[in-house]
């Protein structure tokens, strides 16, 4: 099968999917296998969330908004029990039909990379991009070339043509399908996603080996065949084209910035006041620091924003 269609039936298939089966994958804890900002001090982060939207909204109140989150985990959302100041929030979770009221301020977290994706392998030899499939040999997941007449082309006609060594590019099909998914509705508003990726220009020259990769219990590795449902997969996505994707939806104001960035130029009032209130908990104060701190989720994450109207 191709890469995808692995990626995708390891990660939401009704019986083994990563996303679909009982667990507990976001934390800090040992039977966790990844943490993310909304798993930090939940009340720190959807305060900074809260500011940050207020602050970038282009027209109207926020009491004029829906908050709306899509693929929060299992009975979590970033705002839960605090106080906003918008119309009404609304989460929107896995498998749920994607009905975004007219004006609203769409918000993910995690969401572009949790997609399927292809991979691509260029052969030096003869200058040729080849897509990579999977399939079973002898009881195990194994990686081969797909048949000329299963291969999608298209995807790798932007690819370099010029390299002088075997390169692997996992290019997020899986985030741009979902980000036009999204985006061709009607609705009106903000749209704010936080994630990792990079541009294609460094897709395409620092990584050879590709993005893709899987966590289980906290740990990194590339064995994305191995025991397919028990670990999360994951790549970066590509900012590039999710950008050319809200202009062509006719999003304005389209912005990238690093987490660290986006919240001290959003949120700052909020920042201010959490580190001034006496009554701060440390802890509190450690979770911004994580949130905001270059050596830490501030510089890892990178969150992308637009408007529409």
């Amino acid at each position: 099968m191709p890469f995808d269609e692995y990626v995708e039936w390891a990660l939401y298939d009704t019986e083994i999917g990563y996303y679909t089966r009982e667990k507990q994958r976001v934390g800090k804890n040992k039977d966790s296998d990844f943490f993310t900002s909304t798993s930090l001090h939940s009340s720190v982060w959807g305060k900074l969330l809260i500011e940050a939207s207020c602050s970038l909204i282009k027209q109207g109140e926020p009491a004029d908004y829906v908050f709306v989150e899509i693929a929060a985990e299992p009975e979590k959302n970033s705002l839960g029990d605090l106080p906003h100041p918008f119309k009404a929030s609304q989460t929107i979770r896995l498998g749920e039909p994607l009905n975004i009221p007219e004006n609203s301020i769409v918000f993910s977290n995690e969401w572009l990379d949790a997609q399927p994706f292809k991979r691509y392998r260029f052969n030096p030899t003869i200058k040729n991009w080849n897509e990579i499939g999977v399939t079973m040999k002898e009881g195990i997941w194994t990686e081969v070339a797909l048949p000329c007449v299963l291969q999608n082309e298209d995807v790798t006609l932007a690819f370099p043509k010029d390299l002088n060594r075997k390169y692997t590019i996992d290019w997020p099909t899986g985030a741009e399908a979902s980000l036009n998914n999204l985006v061709k509705e009607t609705w009106q508003g903000l749209f704010i996603t936080f994630d990792y990726g990079l541009n294609k220009e460094r897709i395409f020259s620092d990584f050879p080996d590709g993005t893709g990769r899987s966590y289980s219990h906290h740990q990194m590795d590339n064995d994305i065949l191995e025991q397919p449902g028990s670990k999360d997969i994951t790549c970066h996505v590509c900012w590039n084209q999710l950008q050319e994707n809200l202009a062509n939806n006719k999003f304005t104001n389209i912005n990238l910035q690093s987490q660290e960035s986006f919240f001290m130029k959003y949120a700052s009032n909020k920042i201010q006041k959490i580190i001034e209130n006496k009554d701060t908990k440390q802890e509190e104060i450690g979770s911004l620091k994580e949130l905001i701190h270059p050596l830490h989720l501030g510089q890892k994450f990178q969150v992308l924003h637009g408007w529409r109207k």
